[in-house]
């Protein structure tokens, strides 16, 4: 007897559900993208199944599939690259979402090409470069930026303009703030008045 077992997967990010897009876009949509993700080339993230195709995947009408992958397209889940002909169906490539945060506030959305080939080294890029200075300039260039509430993405210096007021910060950044600046205060004070510092400890 000669057993089987494919060890294939697709990724996916967390912020789908954390964000609350599963449920805006409905469980056939979802259950859709996850098909258009199945179908896609490895190399390419081109996928080219008809839509009876991916409906017979997922034990649902090519309408519904229809209507699912309109939702998929508004939500920027989907981008058609190529019409169908007589030979195959319409072209996709499916997209990932990622929200960027600070705190409570969301900054932007990223919207990034699925293509397996290369996707790990590209999330990984774009952390590196949500992470702090150093990092390859050009790792926006190819994904689509769509700027959160009171932002604005400015696509030629590549700078997500905007203000985010105090009471959205972390609560870890006043932290590091309020520690900062005791720090400032008595290096200033051991400046300007040594015997300051020493009535304050004893008080």
């Amino acid at each position: 007897m000669e057993g089987q077992v494919d060890t294939t997967f697709t990724t996916e990010q967390r912020d789908l559900f954390a964000s609350g897009l599963v449920a805006e876009i409905g469980v056939n949509a979802y259950a859709v993208w996850h098909a258009i993700k199945f179908f896609a080339d490895f190399k390419t993230g081109e996928s080219f199944p008809g839509m009876r195709a991916v409906g017979d995947k997922l034990g649902i009408s090519a309408q519904t599939v229809l209507r699912a992958i309109r939702a998929l397209e508004a939500a920027r889940l989907v981008r058609v690259v190529k019409p169908h002909s007589k030979r195959r169906g319409q072209t996709y490539i499916a997209r990932e979402r990622l929200a960027v945060r600070l705190g409570s506030r969301l900054v932007c959305t990223i919207v990034l090409d699925y293509v397996p080939n290369t996707l790990r080294q590209r999330l990984a890029a774009i952390e590196q470069a949500l992470e702090g200075p150093g990092s390859d300039p050009g790792v926006f260039s190819d994904v689509e930026i769509i700027p959160g509430p009171g932002f604005a993405w400015d696509r030629s210096s590549g700078v997500l303009r905007g203000q985010v007021a105090a009471r959205d910060l972390p609560p870890d950044s006043f932290a590091a703030s309020d520690e900062y600046h005791e720090q400032l205060g008595r290096q200033l004070m051991l400046k300007s008045g040594p015997n300051m510092v020493r009535k304050a400890v004893r008080k």
